[in-house]
């Protein structure tokens, strides 16, 4: 035999082409029906023609997902694309109100063809669209994906968007044949069941699992314990606080925070903000905690015009805002000027002069017109930084003044 019958000579199993070339097995497998003809036309549509086609597609919901299914594949070539983009289509289309049957006849057929799924990507394109029109009859479905590594994460979303009581049995029986990474994440996903009345057991559920988590999964937990109101995680999170990885601290500040706003007693808030002082008393999170939690009633005040005098430019700017925010009355004002003239005069271990500066700009901002007397005295100030400030100050109280005026006055 020659050299160049050898060449063109197919390989076992194969088919020789014009030119010497082998029909790829992903080409020679795309089933093209009417449901394919129509999402090949689909993927270029403008909205009205697409609408159509969407809508054209889910009259024959049956026959045009059992079409594009077989044409899903991990190969991700062109008749893939398609099915997936059409099938995407018909679940956007039948989620618009009015259309029950048509949605829960897709969502029957979409759960239907997870059964033949040929791999992970047919699988995944099957179960999203199930999370935009699934409901009680198609969890089964969805669960059993649950225990295929490959739709894991994907099945899970679905579930938590379904969010039923049925979709969170289905979790919960999940999670009880769990192990590692897996099971931290199925027990997170649980806090999105958070109804106290009918879910009682999952804040403790979730608590066992963080006890025996790995470091690397606690991070999820937390959140999900803190949205859930659980006050016994308050000391974990304080710990993480304290630690060395400050992106760990990042998200156990952050979750001292929501925890605080989810407790469902004022013990437990009590106890989640004082895990959060314990550990940084001048942060932003700390008075924001605070402020959640104090109704407004003033006791925060004398924390918070401290917190103006810190060194850290963020804090202090925080302080400050929520100062001109949060409190009103005139009350708060004479709270605000006493604290001013405490620190009116620096001492040897402090300058307050930038102290000063923020209550004044906080007084004019406030809106308070009881602040005005004090700060048109600050206008004969020997320090031109506080005269400039409570110029300011009293322009944003009480509009533009005539500066001919004040410099005729000699008060500037």
């Amino acid at each position: 035999m020659s050299k160049e019958t050898k060449k063109d000579q197919a390989p076992r199993g194969g088919r020789v082409q014009r030119g010497g070339r082998r029909r790829s097995s992903a080409a020679s497998s795309v089933k093209r029906g009417p449901a394919m003809t129509i999402a090949a036309k689909l993927v270029w549509a403008d909205p009205k023609d697409g609408e159509a086609a969407a809508k054209q597609l889910l009259r024959g919901a049956v026959s045009a997902v059992r079409e594009l299914t077989a044409n899903l594949n991990a190969s991700n070539n062109e008749a893939t694309v398609q099915a997936s983009f059409a099938l995407e289509a018909m679940a956007m289309a039948a989620s618009e109100p009015g259309r029950e049957y048509r949605r829960n006849s897709l969502a029957k057929a979409l759960a239907k063809a997870l059964e033949g799924a040929v791999d992970d990507v047919a699988r995944n394109v099957l179960i999203r669209a199930l999370q935009l029109v699934g409901g009680d009859d198609e969890v089964p479905a969805l669960a059993k994906c649950l225990e295929i590594e490959g739709s894991f994460d994907t099945a899970l979303l679905a579930l938590r968007q379904i969010g039923t009581e049925e979709a969170c049995l289905a979790i919960k029986n999940s999670l009880a044949r769990a192990k590692g990474s897996r099971r931290a994440r199925l027990a997170a996903a649980l806090a999105d069941f958070d109804d106290s009345c009918c879910h009682s057991d999952i804040p403790e559920l979730v608590a066992g699992v963080l006890a025996k988590a790995k470091p690397e999964d606690a991070p999820m937990l937390w959140t999900a314990l803190a949205k859930l109101g659980y006050a016994g995680v308050a000391p974990a999170l304080g710990k993480a606080l304290k630690g060395e990885s400050k992106s760990r601290a990042a998200v156990a500040r952050g979750c001292l925070s929501l925890l605080a706003r989810n407790c469902l007693t004022e013990d437990d808030v009590a106890a989640a903000i004082a895990e959060l002082f314990k550990a940084e008393r001048e942060s932003v999170p700390s008075m924001t905690a605070l402020l959640d939690n104090t109704e407004g009633d003033g006791g925060s005040l004398p924390y918070l015009l401290g917190m103006a005098s810190s060194e850290d430019k963020v804090v202090q700017e925080a302080a400050a805002n929520l100062l001109i925010e949060d409190f009103a009355g005139s009350s708060v004002t004479e709270t605000i000027i006493h604290y001013y003239q405490v620190h009116k005069v620096d001492t040897g271990k402090h300058d307050w002069s930038e102290l000063r500066q923020v209550l004044i700009r906080v007084l004019g901002l406030r809106g308070d017109v009881a602040a005005r007397p004090f700060l048109m005295a600050l206008l004969h100030d020997p320090d031109a930084a506080i005269r400039k400030s409570a110029m300011e100050a009293i322009e944003n109280l009480m509009g533009q003044l005539d500066r001919r005026v004040l410099v005729a006055t000699t008060i500037l």
